[in-house]
């Protein structure tokens, strides 16, 4: 074997070595240990031998139930998997004008009988009632539905206020440029959440009928999921591709005086931040978390990574949703 060939043997050699050392670290090294030691497993995420996708999660108020959606990534009708008692009681999916919803189902809340999911610059209501007495793999009608002047790729709701918000990524998920404040710490933040007023007697489940909203939050991108605590404060859900996801946890700026106004046409709504001055903490979880939901005190968090499109090449495939005391961030 000439030289030539031996330093090129060689070359290779150390290539797949390293290549060996990095998968080996990338997959068994223990990544997210803090979270694993004080997280709880709760109940296993629905669909995932199937096309599902999970992206939206809410409580069921007086049950034990969660409901879980997400698209499919075959293009079928959205899917929405009731859990009962943390196990999957049925799912439906949604209809509306006879056709079905294949939206991006990006995010889910309930409030009494009305649930709202968020997706494609729209939220769009439904009946609680209509889902429970659904069969499974039944049709539930969308009453109606909204644009809601932003990305709406979240919603919670707290207070009597329904909380729709954005996803932002530089160059691929791009929000309106109004939406992009530099706030009083510096800090760019790039994407709108709106608060509407609920009143559930009402068209779109809101008081105001054009419909606008009264309130609004300037915060970071790469947001998945913003919830409320029982004193206000607000926790954001953040993750994109394989990274490490983030959790920030901030003061209730509600209770202080507004930063700033922004405008939808000639309607101006009030306006807080959520930046390094009202940050409390920032904890760092596993990638790919979705929506977060909390109750009892206790923060709930929806993972996408176990879904089949993520399979090949994410190093940790959470098939579970995971809890945390609200009280440990």
């Amino acid at each position: 074997m000439s030289k030539g060939w031996k330093i090129a043997i060689s070359i290779i050699s150390s290539f797949l070595g390293l290549i060996i050392i990095f998968l080996g670290v990338y997959y068994l090294w223990p990544w997210n240990k803090d979270f694993f030691d004080k997280a709880k497993v709760e109940f296993k995420i629905p669909g995932l031998d199937t096309k599902f996708t999970p992206q939206g999660m809410t409580t069921i108020d007086g049950t034990d139930k969660f409901i879980i959606c997400g698209y499919m990534t075959d293009g079928t009708a959205s899917r929405f998997y009731v859990i009962n008692d943390g196990k999957v009681e049925k799912y439906f999916t949604l209809t509306q004008a006879g056709e079905d919803y294949k939206g991006h189902a990006g995010g889910l809340t309930s409030y009494g009988n009305t649930l709202w999911v968020a997706g494609d610059k729209n939220c769009y209501r439904f009946s609680l009632s209509d889902v429970n007495s659904c069969e499974n793999g039944g049709k539930v009608i969308i009453l109606d539905s909204f644009q809601t002047n932003n990305g709406a790729d979240f919603v919670y709701n707290s207070d009597g206020f329904l909380w729709v918000g954005e996803f932002y990524k530089k160059d691929k998920y791009e929000t309106d440029e109004s939406h992009k404040i530099t706030t009083s710490s510096g800090e760019i933040n790039s994407a709108i959440v709106f608060g509407y007023e609920i009143d559930q007697s009402k068209g779109y489940g809101l008081v105001n009928q054009a419909p606008l909203p009264s309130k609004a939050l300037s915060i970071r991108g790469l947001c998945q999921g913003i919830a409320v605590t029982q004193d206000g404060k607000f926790v954001l859900s953040t993750s994109y591709s394989v990274a490490d996801s983030h959790l920030y946890y901030y003061e209730n700026v509600l209770a202080k005086e507004k930063d700033s106004t922004i405008s939808i046409g000639i309607h101006e709504v009030d306006l807080w931040y959520l930046d390094n001055n009202s940050l409390i903490k920032e904890i760092t979880i596993p990638s790919m978390s979705e929506e977060i939901v909390i109750k009892n005190n206790t923060l709930y968090i929806l993972f996408e990574s176990g879904a089949k499109k993520y399979k090949i090449f994410n190093r940790k495939q959470l098939s579970n949703v995971y809890s945390i005391p609200v009280d440990s961030l």
